[in-house]
């Protein structure tokens, strides 16, 4: 009887000890539980927070991107501001007037900048590039805004006191390049190049009439006015229209044949002197004509001038054709 009483008692221990256990498990679980409601609210709101901090980043990029063109553009305009103060077109003797002037200005310093570049060079692109003065954001700018196909020369006062710095585009490619800083500035190449007795032919084209030319720096050797009649254009829409563009499309071609005939006349006689070939005008007319003659430079200006039949409007083109595009920047 003892005996069963005893295992009764174990069997009771062991019971009560079970449901200790499983009371501290559950209690646990329960911990547990609540441990992990909070790290996946913590987590909850770690996500939301880093999704804000994500939409401020954004945000903030594209600030600093807003702002960074604002600034490019800004600075664009400022440059522009302080840029060509002024742009004129000389005639050659004028220019050779010109020249003369910034020829005779003295510093008792070597600060006297002069800069010749050929068509496409830049800066960077002379030789020792590396040594020359600063010229700064603004001036380098402005100097890469320039369009010539011809060159450009730079006179400029490293120390700015005296001038303004001055551009000139040659009326004639340049055949030399690279810079001096002296006490003068260097004007002759550019003398040179103006005064050089050469030899040039003329092609100034529009719709019916076209004006061909041989001219050296003193007056023209020969020249003759290609005219056509060519309709005008027409404004109005329908048939009538397409049946007008075709018959003026005809009259043009007709009147490119017609240039492509005399021009071909005058360059044979003068193929062996002539230099170099000035094209202006409309110059989707005579595209077609000038391939024949890859032989030859070839060169294209805008020409504002007038063909006229008198003697002045003739020269005035040949004038203009040797002038100078001169640029004063701030």
């Amino acid at each position: 009887m003892f005996g069963r009483s005893s295992k009764k008692r174990e069997l009771e221990e062991r019971i009560e000890e079970l449901k200790r256990r499983i009371e501290t498990l559950e209690s646990e679980r329960e911990a547990l539980k609540r441990e992990l409601a909070k790290e996946r609210e913590r987590g909850r709101k770690a996500k939301s927070e880093l999704q804000e901090v994500e939409v401020l980043l954004k945000n903030a990029e594209k600030r600093v991107l807003t702002l960074e063109n604002e600034l490019k553009r800004l600075k664009e305009k400022q440059s522009e501001h302080a840029s060509f103060k002024d742009v004129v077109t000389l005639r050659d003797t004028t220019s050779l007037e010109l020249l003369s002037k910034i020829g005779s200005v003295r510093s008792k310093r070597q600060d006297l900048l002069t800069i010749y570049m050929g068509s496409g060079e830049r800066v960077a692109d002379l030789e020792r590039s590396g040594e020359m003065p600063v010229l700064g954001e603004d001036l380098e700018h402005l100097l890469s805004r320039i369009e010539s196909d011809t060159g450009i020369v730079v006179f400029h006062d490293v120390g700015r006191i005296f001038m303004n710095t001055l551009v000139a585009v040659p009326p004639f490619p340049l055949d030399t390049s690279g810079w001096r800083v002296d006490t003068t500035f260097d004007t002759d190449p550019l003398e040179r190049l103006i005064l050089k007795d050469r030899t040039i032919c003329i092609l100034l084209s529009h719709a019916g009439e076209t004006f061909i030319g041989v001219s050296n720096r003193d007056g023209f050797l020969e020249d003759t006015v290609v005219r056509s009649s060519v309709k005008e254009k027409h404004t109005k829409g329908g048939w009538s229209q397409k049946r007008f563009s075709r018959l003026r499309e005809e009259d043009i071609r007709n009147h490119i044949s017609k240039v492509a005939e005399t021009f071909a006349e005058i360059i044979e006689r003068w193929r062996d002197s002539t230099e170099i070939i000035i094209a202006g005008g409309e110059y989707n007319l005579i595209r077609d004509v000038l391939e024949a003659y890859h032989d030859l430079p070839q060169l294209v200006r805008g020409i504002d001038a007038r063909i006229g039949k008198d003697k002045g409007t003739i020269d005035e083109i040949r004038a203009k054709v040797w002038s100078l595009r001169w640029y004063v920047l701030g």
